[in-house]
């Protein structure tokens, strides 16, 4: 593994739209960079990653309502 001082942070202070791509299945995407690469990070992920988050006490509960609302746009 590599240092863990180093952050990945947002390459673009934009969401790229990926409704129309394929091969990924992601709607939405957030580049990212690390030292000189970049990676694309998908919203799914975004939203699986603070449901894990959520379920382990690191961020406040989100309303059931919103949650309902996330699984029927991103099934």
């Amino acid at each position: 593994m590599g240092d863990v001082t180093e952050r990945a942070v947002l390459a673009r202070r934009e969401i790229m739209d990926h409704s129309d791509c394929e091969e990924c299945g992601e709607d939405y995407v957030f580049l990212m960079s690390k030292g000189d690469g970049e990676f694309p990070l998908g919203l799914r992920t975004v939203l699986a990653c603070l449901a894990f988050a959520e379920h382990e006490g690191a961020v406040p509960p989100l309303p059931d309502e919103w949650w309902v609302s996330i699984n029927r746009r991103y099934q």
